[in-house]
């Protein structure tokens, strides 16, 4: 089994990302050893169909491997007793304890999403999750988000007035649901009552996607760990401190802290104009637009924000605002870029890697496999 320098890997999460590209990509990091897949979607493919092909392509389906004893009856039989399912490294282990090859074994965790909480409701994502679980035997996360007027109103045609209220609404009902827990709950904008699944619940893990301070604060004491979509350095610590002073006040643990990350090792200069392209709707967005400027960048920002066309923008995107935001570089490189956050605090990197050529995430995927 290799030695992976990064948490976990983001795919899937872009509205062409390609669903049999996104298998293939992640069977290679279960292969190669990496503890956590994000599986992520947006118009194409569903993340929870796509997480239970992954573990098909892999062989890891009770009904593929034929083994009714296998890793699926196992974490039923834990979940029923009430333990938390079994870590990816835990397994790994107990499969060399059971003389099994670990390069044949192929069960990172997988965790769903980001997903809108404003669209997928907290009975959806209880049940899909534990769907998931039975099916793959795996360890399974969930990841919210409030996600944006064109994913909740435009695309789902669902209100989107307090994402807040909702997010914390869904995290509240979805906690006691992914324990197996009956719930009865009746809020301003979410509410569910006397829901009991059928499967053995997921015990999921749950992650909130977050960049400012509201999502942050209603992460604490409901949520396990809060993810950042991007995030310099100074700005993953800035989150970091506000996570401690929050549960220091509600006398709550403070989640664990991601950062997704724009990941190429040896990038090629359409490798570098492909991260420079995915960050243009970045420049004028409130808080992110801001952070950048924090950084420096500040004259883009404000060409951004006065309509600059993309040819100018990204002309005027000097590699320092990559940097930034993204480890890239050489496997040297991209290693101090991780270091870098996790001297800030960041307790988790998770990589994206996803660029405009599938033989250059390959090859990123591969060399943080040491």
């Amino acid at each position: 089994m290799s030695q992976v320098i990064v948490d976990g890997v983001l795919l899937g999460n872009r509205t062409d990302s390609d669903p049999a590209l996104t298998v293939r990509l992640a069977g290679l990091a279960d292969e190669l050893g990496y503890r956590e897949i994000w599986l992520g979607e947006s118009t194409g493919h569903d993340a929870f169909a796509l997480a239970v092909a992954v573990a098909a392509a892999a062989g890891g389906l009770p009904s593929a491997s034929g083994d009714v004893e296998g890793s699926a009856a196992a974490t039923a039989r834990a979940r029923a007793a009430g333990a938390a399912p079994a870590t990816a490294d835990e397994l790994h282990r107990q499969d060399h304890k059971d003389g099994k090859d670990p390069r044949s074994v192929h069960r990172a965790a997988l965790t769903l999403g980001p997903l809108p909480a404003g669209v997928r409701d907290p009975v959806t994502a209880a049940r899909g999750a534990a769907s998931v679980a039975a099916l793959t035997g795996r360890p399974i996360n969930l990841a919210l988000t409030a996600s944006t007027g064109l994913v909740v109103v435009d695309w789902h045609g669902r209100p989107r007035t307090d994402p807040a209220t909702v997010l914390a609404e869904s995290l509240t009902i979805l906690g006691p649901l992914i324990r197996g827990e009956k719930v009865s709950f009746q809020g301003v904008s979410v509410r569910s009552r006397g829901f009991s699944s059928r499967l053995e619940p997921s015990r999921a893990s749950l992650t909130v996607l977050a960049f400012g301070v509201e999502a942050s604060e209603v992460a604490v004491g409901r949520a396990d760990r809060v993810a950042v979509p991007l995030a310099t350095v100074e700005h993953a610590a800035r989150i970091k401190a506000r996570l401690a002073l929050t549960a220091d006040r509600m006398h709550r643990a403070v989640p664990r802290l991601a950062v997704f990350l724009p990941t190429v090792v040896d990038p090629d200069q359409a490798s570098l104009d492909w991260i420079r392209r995915s960050l243009l709707p970045y420049l004028d967005a409130d808080g992110f637009g801001r952070m950048f400027a924090e950084a420096g960048h500040g004259e883009l920002v404000d060409l951004a924000r006065g309509g600059a066309h993309e040819r100018s923008l990204m002309a005027a995107m000097p590699e320092e605002v990559l940097r930034s935001i993204a480890a890239i570089g050489d496997l040297n490189q991209v290693c101090t870029a991780f270091d870098d956050y996790r001297h800030a605090g960041v307790d988790e990197i998770v990589m994206l890697p996803e660029n405009h050529d599938a033989g250059v995430i390959e090859h990123t995927i591969r060399a943080l496999a040491k």
